[in-house]
């Protein structure tokens, strides 16, 4: 997923998005339509209000409010010490990281982009938080292409696709109910997730 948003380019073949091949779009329009959220969140050592706001010009407080509100981080923030105006401290130090997960979300849902990035989008959240992110997710990704990278099976939920790689190559391509009764790699997962749920 590094090669849709053209951190690096392929060394053959193509990625397409709409039919157009993406070396040949304008690269700053490409990443206006991507919004990413990863298991490692870049907060900047400034503003819960300026992290939320950055990448989208001309934001205004009412946006930046509705977006937190949205990603279920508005009510953790209005209990920080100065609210939105409290500074994260150095990549984010002053935050659980679930806390700054729901932030990196808030930003995407402010950038409203056409194309989402989810990459072990929960991986630094408790349980609550990880239930408040799925909500929000849920309603967000609709009308939207969402890429999910997870190694969590309850978060494909949200899921109409799901993608099974195994050793590096895709294993099978359905629903949850086709592959679990039609591929051994999964169903392996599906396993290991149940014993952890049992345990």
């Amino acid at each position: 997923l590094g090669l849709l948003p053209r951190f690096y380019e392929p060394d053959h073949g193509s990625v397409l998005v709409d039919g157009h091949d993406l070396r040949t779009v304008n690269l700053r329009s490409l990443r206006q339509q991507i919004g990413i959220v990863t298991q490692d969140t870049t907060l900047f050592d400034d503003t819960i209000y300026n992290n939320i706001a950055y990448g989208t010009r001309g934001a205004k407080p009412e946006d930046i409010e509705a977006a937190a509100q949205r990603a279920f981080a508005h009510e953790f923030i209005l209990n920080q010490p100065k609210g939105y105006q409290t500074r994260v401290g150095e990549i984010g130090g002053k935050l659980s990281g679930g806390q700054k997960q729901r932030l990196a979300l808030a930003r995407a849902i402010l950038r409203n982009p056409s194309i989402l990035i989810l990459d072990e989008f929960t991986s630094a959240s408790d349980a609550e938080s990880e239930a408040l992110i799925h909500r929000a997710m849920k309603d967000f990704i609709v009308g939207r292409t969402t890429f999910l990278i997870t190694h969590r099976l309850h978060t494909l939920e949200i899921a109409d696709r799901i993608v099974v790689l195994d050793n590096g190559r895709i294993a099978a391509v359905g629903t949850h109910a086709e592959l679990l009764a039609s591929c051994l790699p999964y169903q392996r997962l599906q396993e290991a997730y149940n014993q952890r749920l049992c345990a």
